[in-house]
This record gives structure tokens, C-alpha cells and sequence, in this order.
């Protein structure tokens, strides 16, 4: 579904990704994983178009990229939820979904939608009139996530969800990122919190400064004693 080959990307002076490579099956959750600075954030942006890459390609469902905008990567099933939520806090929680449809024009089955984000994410339908600013955290991840889903996107860019969470609310997000692939959402998704990633994914791929250090079966990954060593604080 996806490809990336030879990615690299720069900030400036600065060079923030080197020669990445991995694809994303259909129907697979993909975690990219590393620490701050890895380039996780920035792969995401080079797939969705909101920074152009200095070097390497992207393919999506066997159609290049470049030179294709944002907004147009949307159209082709690509929908990225960043990170820190970025909710419009003083519009309501209906009109932050809508405006995940902005690129479809099908108002039915945007109304069915809307009933299914709602369906995913009760809490969402309780706060339907109320300003997105005034939800709590763990509910503006998931107006983010309802409003990136509004697109029906093909594969779904998830940009640190966990981040800044309570861990029972953790909890509960990732069951629904688990319960998304079941419906036949592809999901690449950048998290921090590897445990949880390398638990929940299919595949993995380890970034450190800006550069591929290896990938592999998220079980597997999760057992590595390099990474245990690395990510999680012992051997």
C-alpha cells in the first residue's frame, strides 16, 4: 500500500531523516518507534504532504506522490491525526468532525459516518454541542482520531496518541486503533510509548536520528533485549 524508499528530509541545516526505507501492507498496523528526535514526526508529515522530502520517494497504492499536495493526499485515502491533538477548540465537537469530511461531498454517507465515529467514541456523541477546547485530553485525542477518520481514509497517519494520557485512557485508545484495523483501516502509527506499540503492531520499524536501525514483528521487537536495553529501561 505504502512504499518509502530513500526518504530523507531536512529542517533548515539541519538533516532530519536519512535514507528511510519501509513499506505498509493493507490491513497492517505499522508502529514507528524510536526516541525524540528519531524522525518519527517528521516521516509523517514527508506521507501526508505537509513537508516536502529532500530526497527519496513515496508511493501510494502504486501512485508517486510527489508533487501531489496535502490536501489532494486526502482525496487518495491518506489522513494523518498529528500530534497534540490540534483540535478547533471553539467550534463545537459536531462541526470538528465535519470538517474531517471537507473533501467529500457524498452528505449522506458523511451523516453515516458521523454515526459510526460516534458509535466508536460514545463521549463524542454526549459532547456533540460542546466546544472542542473544553474537552479533557484523552477526549480531544478522540475527536482528533474521529475527525481524521471523517475522510475515510485507506491508511490512517496516527501521530502520538498516547501522549500525555492517563494509562486506563491509553488503554482504551489503543483498543480502538486494534478495533479500526479490524474494519479495515490501514494504520501507521508513530508512538513514544514502544511497549504499547510493539504490543499492538504488526510490524515495527526503529528510528534513531533520522535512520532505519531495524524492523521486524512487533512480538518479536517487543522481546528484543537491545531495544528492552534502549526503550524500556532495563535488559
Amino acid at each position: 500500500m505504502l512504499s518509502v524508499r530513500g526518504l530523507e528530509a531536512r529542517y533548515g541545516s539541519v538533516q532530519a531523516l536519512r535514507g528511510v526505507d519501509f513499506d505498509v501492507a493493507e490491513g497492517e498496523i505499522v508502529a514507528l518507534v524510536g526516541g525524540n528526535g528519531a524522525g518519527k514526526s517528521t516521516t509523517l508529515c514527508c506521507i501526508s504532504g505537509l513537508l516536502a522530502p529532500s530526497a527519496g520517494s513515496l508511493t501510494f497504492e502504486g501512485r508517486d506522490l510527489q508533487g501531489i499536495p496535502a490536501h489532494d493526499r486526502v482525496r487518495l485515502g491518506l489522513s494523518h491525526c498529528p500530534e497534540g491533538r490540534r483540535v478547533f477548540a471553539r467550534m463545537t465537537v459536531a462541526e470538528n468532525l465535519q470538517i474531517g469530511a471537507i473533501t467529500r461531498a457524498d452528505k449522506a454517507a458523511i451523516a453515516s459516518d458521523l454515526d459510526q465515529i460516534e458509535a466508536i467514541f460514545p463521549v463524542l456523541a454526549q459532547r456533540r454541542t460542546q466546544a472542542a477546547g473544553t474537552l479533557s485530553g484523552g477526549e480531544q485525542q478522540m475527536l482528533a482520531i474521529g475527525r481524521a477518520l471523517m475522510s475515510r481514509p485507506r491508511l490512517l497517519l496516527l501521530d502520538e496518541p498516547s501522549l500525555g494520557l492517563a494509562p486506563l485512557i491509553v488503554q482504551a485508545l489503543f483498543a480502538v486503533i486494534a478495533d479500526l484495523r479490524r474494519r479495515g483501516t490501514t494504520v501507521l502509527l508513530v508512538e513514544q510509548n514502544a511497549r504499547a506499540a510493539l504490543g499492538l503492531c504488526d510490524r515495527a520499524v526503529v528510528l534513531e536520528r533520522g535512520t532505519v536501525i531495524v524492523t521486524g514483528r512487533g512480538s518479536d521487537l517487543l522481546h528484543d533485549p537491545a531495544l528492552h536495553a534502549a526503550y524500556f529501561g532495563g535488559s
